[in-house]
């Protein structure tokens, strides 16, 4: 699976009806930066540019540039809410959808690294008791990769279940593991927030930890992540964005959409997170704090380095109702930017300003 597949397949999550239509890439400006500028003149160019699109109306939201893992540019525009919030800026947490599944990802490696798991390793050798016997032969790889056909978290079940009975990844693995899988695991690739779902029920079960609590430890205390956890929604803490979206379709008014989530994430997505946290990874990840070279290349998707510092190139992104998330890098340059509204306005954004700082993919 390469970097394009990665980047779309990030974007999957299922929208509302009205906002599952087509949503139109906007065209964007380009801001007056280069990989060649000053981190004062980027700052500068950068600044304008976020002022253009706010005073229009298109962002709301941080966005972050770092140069080989050094902040250089933070800029927040917009506010937490729709009604009382507060001033965005570069510490507020943002929930940040299937970006998530990168931090399921880390966990998974290091248990493998750890020789507890393998990548042949199947549902059903560490969950015997998986109500769905065809999903018992999928592969931890396969779940990985999108093949292993689980049943999604959305659509009806999701749709008509009490979501504040949705209040950690277990609860999500009881909803998803209820229902028949989708195909027969490695049958074909199809976007699947409900493997990484079973991934983190996997987590739980070797660790012996919640899956929250293995992450919490294993992941963002190793990696410094001082500001991402897994938060409920009734009970944010200040400085927290909210969900805003547009349910009656790109046309209608903007609304809190936090009724269309769960009342906190799962191992498919939407823990909260802040930029500077997501920087903070993506240098532990490059840098081998996290697992070694060879595994953290796996979960890049690219061929690992035996010295210094990685340069894989990544683009990890997600969206759903009312958040919008991209995590785009290759070890000279980290572009991050987190919205509170729905795609596809941080996509354009990043198809806008990564090339101009990292230069465009070679096809």
């Amino acid at each position: 699976m390469d970097f394009r597949a990665v980047f779309a397949l990030g974007l999957a999550l299922t929208l509302t009806p009205a906002a599952a239509q087509e949503r139109e890439m906007p065209s964007l400006p380009a801001p007056a930066v280069s990989q060649a500028m000053s981190d004062a003149e980027i700052a500068s160019g950068m600044n304008d540019w976020l002022d253009e699109l706010n005073g229009q109306g298109v962002f709301n939201g941080v966005v972050l540039i770092a140069r080989d893992g050094r902040e250089i540019y933070a800029g927040a525009r917009g506010v937490t809410a729709l009604d009382g919030g507060g001033p965005l800026n570069a510490d507020t947490r943002f929930p940040i959808a299937s970006i998530g599944k990168v931090f399921t990802h880390t966990a998974i490696m290091q248990l493998i690294e750890q020789g507890r798991l393998s990548l042949g390793a199947t549902v059903g050798d560490i969950i015997p008791d998986y109500p769905q016997a065809a999903t018992r032969s999928a592969t931890i790889a396969q779940l990985i990769n999108h093949e292993g056909g689980v049943a999604d978290i959305f659509g009806p079940h999701f749709r008509d279940a009490p979501k504040e009975q949705l209040t950690s990844n277990a609860d999500y693995y009881r909803l998803v593991s209820a229902q028949p899988p989708m195909f027969a695991p490695g049958e074909r690739e199809e976007y699947c927030n409900g493997c990484y779902v079973v991934l983190g029920e996997i987590i739980a079960r070797v660790s012996g930890q919640t899956y929250e609590a293995y992450l919490a430890e294993h992941v963002f205390a190793r990696a410094g992540m001082s500001n991402t956890e897994f938060l409920r929604r009734d009970a944010l803490p200040a400085n927290t964005a909210t969900f805003i979206g547009r349910p009656q379709g790109p046309q209608g008014p903007l609304v809190d959409v936090s009724r269309f989530h769960g009342y906190a994430g799962s191992a498919a997505g939407n823990a909260y997170s802040t930029v500077r946290d997501l920087l903070i990874f993506d240098n532990a990840l490059r840098e081998g704090r996290l697992v070694n070279a060879a595994h953290a290349a796996q979960i890049m998707r690219g061929e690992p380095q035996t010295t210094g510092r990685s340069g894989i190139r990544v683009g990890f992104a997600g969206g759903g109702p009312g958040v919008n998330a991209v995590l785009n890098g290759n070890g000279a340059w980290t572009w991050i930017v987190l919205t509170n509204r729905e795609p596809p306005t941080a996509e354009a954004m990043t198809q806008t300003v990564f090339p101009l700082l990292a230069g465009r993919r070679s096809q």
